[in-house]
């Protein structure tokens, strides 16, 4: 009875506690659980290296010692957004014993002016006590002292840094006169069938491998896809797009840099473009609502391409991964891309395009889809590399975070983009959803056949190649005795053979090709500079061998029995031609120019090849390579949205 009154009295409290004890009992579990999962998530195992496990909560401190050194004024030897290839370098160098104490990053600091405020207010700033700076900026002197040692070791002996002067600055004169094979092409009969075979044999299993010493023709076709792709054209929705007046002001504020015009106050004349002034809205009214419909076309667009994204990879979002790394197809069949386009065709109308079985060449020909890319900055993907990421052709690598794509699996989408007019940068356009339906490996051709007519060319001109060099070691015996151009002058025969096929190239049948200049070729010019080292020769481009056999012909010892002129002939096979080389002499280096080149190069910053270098050895390839990092392979899980651009 008195448990009743007691009810009827405190019965508004009492629910009020009852309920009190349910939101609790409800929230201290998601509470704790919500814990174990951040818990969870920051012992997340990304990889190992040295023996140790490298978690996120590991990549979190290291990012933050990335940003102390920045706001410090220290130069980290990787971006702020690669913690991990940081802590491999930071651990390449304690394993390798480089270690910088306290004391002597105190010292270096005091002599750089660092004073005890100073001190003071980077602990203030970064929470951290003086001690623990002290080992972040040593960790990072001992990764530069790591580059530069091994530097060192490449860049800073005196006998490489002589032989790499006279290699660049040693100069000779020479004589140089081409032979084009082509030019014999219409000497060479026609081959029999036995001979194109067995030439076909020979080459149908390789890709074309031509350099300066050898001919190596191939048939082997390359790697081939099929895809088809959905877009919608934002100029099909431009002219859709309603545009009102408090858009048009808000893009105009936002965009105000873009529109100027000329100063109708300058009367001066000045070098350069007139100076410009920013224009009024009600002066750039028609171009802001031209720009905003343009813009606005472009969203409308891509957030359809989105929305069919969507919907086209739902039946890949519960699907695993094979060991190979790619997904394995759904189950059931799969809405094909025609019937998607029939579905998302109410707003806007989606285009659809199939290609043909093409290469990575014939991806970038497509128009507009063929420039199109994955991704911003450095981690970007292009559309033809990107399609040729499918099983059969492409072996994925457990560190390679660049997308894979499965047959027919929808690519996420991929943007192509348009110069701003107003700006000159680069802006996205269009976007795309595509995937690959078919695939052709890398394979020779079925038969003789498929290629008689490129077999047929090659053929004869790599006995071409054979008529050319002949007549270029004849010319050569000749000019050993006589001098280059006395021998040239005097080969009337070989002159007349080059001007008989520059007029059969100039026949109105071969109108559209530029006529040959066989017998220009021929006649001997001296190159501006000639090194030891590649070098640009006019006529020629960049040539590599050459080079080394003119400067070998000055190293020859001289005989009674040497001939009078010092004559070598080599192949630019790569480009179809014969050089007949005459060296007149090769100029002298003088010791005090060396040294006095050595005295600049101490003061100044460090070269080309030192910079290539440094930027080499931090690659995040290199590192992970080199310190034996092995990456732990990610949690799968449910795909996300279709992204956005």
């Amino acid at each position: 009875m008195n448990l009743m009154k007691i009810f009827r009295r405190h019965g508004r409290t009492l629910l009020m506690v009852f309920m009190a004890l349910l939101l609790v009992a409800f929230l201290i579990p998601t509470s704790i659980q919500g814990c174990g999962e951040r818990e969870r998530f920051r012992a997340l195992k990304r990889g190992e290296a040295y023996g140790h496990a490298i978690t996120t909560d590991t990549l979190n401190s290291v990012r933050n010692e990335l940003q102390l050194l920045a706001g410090a004024g220290f130069t980290p030897p990787v971006s702020p957004d690669q913690p991990l290839e940081y802590y491999l370098l930071t651990e390449e160098a304690r394993d390798l014993g480089l270690r910088v104490g306290r004391d002597e990053v105190t010292s270096r600091l005091r002599q750089a002016g660092v004073t005890d405020e100073y001190a003071q207010r980077m602990e203030a700033q970064w929470r951290r006590s003086w001690d623990e700076i002290c080992d972040t900026i040593g960790r990072w002197m001992s990764v530069t002292r790591l580059l530069q040692l091994q530097a060192s070791a490449v860049f800073d002996s005196l006998p490489r840094e002589a032989l790499a002067y006279r290699n660049a600055r040693q100069e000779a004169v020479a004589q140089l006169a081409v032979l084009d094979d082509r030019a014999f092409v219409p000497s060479v009969p026609a081959p029999t069938e036995a001979e194109l075979q067995a030439f076909f044999e020979e080459c149908k299993g390789r890709v074309p491998a031509h350099d300066e010493q050898k001919l190596e023709f191939g048939y082997r076709l390359p790697n081939r896809v099929r895809i088809e792709y959905l877009t919608v054209d934002p100029e099909q929705v431009k002219h859709k797009v309603q545009i009102k007046s408090a858009q048009l002001k808000q893009y105009f504020e936002d965009h105000a840099q873009a529109y100027t015009k000329p100063d109708p106050t300058a009367t001066q004349p000045t070098q350069g473009p007139p100076p410009r002034v920013p224009m009024t809205l009600d002066e750039a009214r028609e171009l802001v609502r031209e720009d905003l419909r343009q813009a606005r076309a472009v969203e409308e667009a891509q957030s359809l391409v989105n929305e069919i994204y969507t919907d086209a990879s739902r039946p890949w979002g519960a699907a695993t991964k094979g060991e190979d790394g790619f997904t394995q197809p759904p189950e059931g069949e799969t809405a094909s891309f025609e019937e998607l386009k029939q579905k998302f065709s109410t707003k806007f109308e989606v285009g659809y395009f199939q290609s043909a079985l093409v290469d990575e060449a014939g991806l970038e020909q497509i128009p507009d889809f063929g420039q199109a890319s994955l991704g911003e900055g450095q981690q970007r993907i292009a559309v033809p590399e990107m399609a040729l990421r499918v099983p059969g052709i492409f072996t994925k690598d457990p560190n390679d975070r660049l997308p894979v794509l499965s047959l027919n699996e929808p690519a996420p989408v991929v943007i192509s983009r348009r110069p701003d007019p107003r700006t000159n940068q680069s802006r996205p356009y269009q976007a795309f959803l595509f995937r690959v339906v078919e695939i052709r490996p890398s394979e020779p051709p079925a038969s003789l056949d498929d290629v008689r007519k490129q077999v047929v060319e090659d053929w004869k001109l790599s006995q071409a190649h054979e008529l050319a060099k002949a007549q270029a070691e004849a010319l050569a015996v000749k000019a050993r005795e006589i001098g280059l151009a006395a021998a040239v002058e005097q080969a009337t025969d070989l002159k007349a053979t080059l001007t008989a096929a520059e007029q059969a190239a100039s026949q109105p049948a071969q109108e559209s090709a530029p006529t040959p200049g066989y017998v220009k070729d021929l006649t001997p010019f001296s190159p501006s500079r000639l090194t030891r080292e590649a070098s640009f020769v006019e006529n020629l481009g960049v040539v590599k061998d050459l080079p080394k056999e003119l400067f070998a012909l000055a190293d020859e010892p001289a005989t009674d029995t040497a001939p009078a002129h010092r004559l070598a002939v080599m192949p630019l096979a790569n480009q179809f031609r014969w050089v007949i080389g005459e060296l007149v002499e090769v100029k002298p280096i003088y010791e005090e120019a060396f040294q006095q080149t050595l005295a600049q190069a101490a003061q100044r910053p460090p070269n080309a090849e030192l910079k290539r270098f440094a930027t080499e050895w931090r690659s995040p390839e290199l590192v992970q390579q080199r310190t034996g990092y092995i990456s732990a392979p990610l949690p799968s899980g449910p795909a996300g949205p279709a992204p956005r651009r």
